[in-house]
């Protein structure tokens, strides 16, 4: 009997914890009718607005955002060799973030400093 209690309490927690896990989560109200014109998926537009070169780096990177792609940049020019370089140099001119095509300079003289 004195365990009856306890028990019956840690049952209820039981139970609302696996609802509060396993339960849907619902859908905002303010999303749930918004259109997307039918003339392009917003997957292409994104990765059409964003540089492409982060692809040349994994395919998954495509439509990298700035901070992604100056993370990117600053990794190459840590790496070096002739991929790194040839990726640098094809992400100059594809780079339309100045704070990222300053960090692909930088990386392309470290690349070209330790080939020399």
């Amino acid at each position: 009997m004195t365990l009856l209690v306890p028990l019956l309490c840690f049952g209820m927690f039981l139970a609302l914890s696996s609802v509060a896990i396993f339960a849907p989560r619902p859908t905002p109200a303010g999303n749930a009718d918004v259109r997307v014109p039918a003339t392009e998926p917003r997957e292409r537009t994104a990765i059409r607005s964003a540089s492409r070169w982060p692809a040349l780096v994994d395919p998954r990177a495509a439509g990298a955002d700035a901070p992604l792609r100056l993370l990117l940049a600053r990794e190459l020019g840590t790496c070096g060799g002739a991929w790194a370089h040839r990726v640098v140099s094809a992400a100059l001119g594809d780079e339309p973030d100045a704070g990222v095509g300053l960090a692909l300079r930088e990386a392309l003289a470290a690349i070209e400093s330790r080939a020399v």
